[in-house]
């Protein structure tokens, strides 16, 4: 994608105080504070200027963002089901979707599971009573509310058809899953008693590919499931087939775990820019300096930017968040290279072993011992001045 490509904003919906609780206190522990922001961001780009045509260099302007986490950021929204992405050469349509309601949430199988995995299961139950309301005992209390045929006569049944799109709430899906399941293959296995209409239901169908994404339930397994889940009926709810799957999965004495897809980390630490290693592990104070440092080192010695990042990430962490300078930097550079460093790969594992040395000096050596990265660049300068 160009910085210079364009994009445009549609949403037929309006948010509640309750959407953006939601957003705020569901979404976000799964999104981070960035996409969150990048959602309210677009809604709000919208919501002023409907039909405003932008280039994406304005918008990373605007946020202080680089193309990479924009990416990122967005990706996480396709994902949850907030955003739907459409794309012609360089120009660009982001189709801003609704929020789940809290309990749509909370009882779809995926998300609320994967909340659960990241924040675990007493803060999940802490945000969930906050969306808790109080509903009046109907006990001895009858319905008597007029229904609309007893107050209004049909004159024609011929319905009003219109040919375009209304402004309102559009029902989110929930997420989305790729998931093969199936389904036929599981209806052909289950008992004649249960097969009914409801099978039919396509929400039914998408729960139950859901429930066996997540639990990565084989078709035999998810029959028993829904048997469990309908043994006092024919037909089963969604609530109760969650709890089931939950159930059938804990007697298997197996932990659910959800993650997202994990990146190579020879990759991703080859990709990161500097800065990004420098904003995590450098204190504030000092961050301008090393950003100069680590450029002079990048500009200076032609090498994989990967090993570059592994010696930053390594003597930042070392150092307590302050980089020493261009000398000193290139000098423990240099000696990786004249050690046959030559791949990311071979920078991490060196780190580590150089790590693990040092861990087991310091275990023999006094309280009061010199920083283990000043003793080393030390050592390399004597086997320079002898050499």
């Amino acid at each position: 994608m160009r910085n210079s490509s364009t994009f445009r904003i549609h949403k037929s919906f309006d948010l509640s105080s309750q959407d953006f609780k939601v957003l705020a206190l569901l979404y976000q522990p799964l999104l981070g504070v960035g996409a969150h922001s990048l959602y309210i961001t677009f809604y709000q780009l919208n919501h002023q200027q409907p039909d405003i045509k932008l280039e994406h260099q304005q918008l990373f302007d605007l946020l202080n963002l680089k193309q990479t986490d924009f990416l990122k950021m967005r990706n996480k929204l396709e994902a949850l089901n907030l955003l739907e992405v459409y794309q012609q050469t360089d120009d660009y349509i982001y189709v801003v979707k609704t929020p789940l309601s809290a309990k749509q949430f909370l009882l779809d199988t995926v998300f609320g599971s994967y909340l659960q995995s990241e924040i675990g299961e007493k803060h999940v139950d802490w945000i969930a009573s906050l969306f808790k309301i109080e509903v009046p005992s109907l006990e001895g209390y009858n319905n008597i509310t007029k229904p609309f045929d007893s107050m209004y006569e049909f004159k024609s049944l011929n319905l009003l058809k219109l040919n375009y799109e209304f402004q309102g709430r559009k029902q989110n899906g929930g997420s989305h899953i790729g998931y093969h399941f199936d389904y036929n293959k599981f209806v052909e296995m289950l008992p004649e008693r249960l097969k009914n209409s409801q099978l039919l239901n396509q929400r039914l169908q998408k729960q139950i590919a859901k429930i066996a994404f997540v639990y990565q339930f084989n078709i035999e397994d998810m029959v028993e499931v829904y048997m469990e889940a309908t043994k006092s009926k024919q037909t089963a709810n969604f609530q109760a087939l969650n709890h089931k799957a939950k159930l059938y999965y804990e007697n298997k004495n197996q932990i659910l775990s959800i993650k997202e897809k994990e990146i190579p980390k020879t990759d991703l630490i080859k990709t990161l820019p500097p800065q990004v290693i420098i904003q995590k592990y450098s204190k504030l104070d000092f961050q301008g300096i090393a950003l100069q440092t680590a450029t002079s080192l990048i500009e200076r010695n032609h090498v994989d930017p990967g090993i570059i990042n592994v010696i930053l990430m390594l003597v930042l962490k070392q150092k307590d968040g302050v980089l020493p300078g261009l000398k000193y930097m290139e000098t423990v550079l240099h000696d990786w290279l004249n050690k046959g460093i030559q791949t990311t790969e071979d920078a991490l594992n060196y780190s580590t072993q150089l790590e693990h040395t040092w861990e087991k000096k310091k275990k023999v050596q006094k309280v009061n011992e010199p920083d283990w990265m000043d003793d080393y660049v030390k050592e390399l300068e004597k086997m320079e001045e002898t050499s």
